[in-house]
């Protein structure tokens, strides 16, 4: 009965939300939520071992960078 709970509950937690970190990225690619997704996948394809928030962070860097 402790999995059926445990399965319950971790099905009605939703859609994960994004992190801040994406937030950021989506409002300065002005809400363009494909683009936030391209740049981050760019980074993840250059270092795999990074986490998705540690890509964002670089995705903005290199935003930055390129601006």
């Amino acid at each position: 009965m402790g999995i059926l709970k445990a399965l319950t509950g971790w099905f009605r937690k939703g859609p994960a939300r994004p992190s801040e970190a994406e937030q950021r990225l989506v409002y300065r690619c002005a809400g363009d939520v494909e683009q936030a997704e391209r740049l981050i996948n760019l980074e993840l394809s250059r270092r795999p071992q990074i986490s998705r928030a540690t890509a964002c962070d670089a995705a903005m860097d290199r935003w930055n960078r390129d601006r």
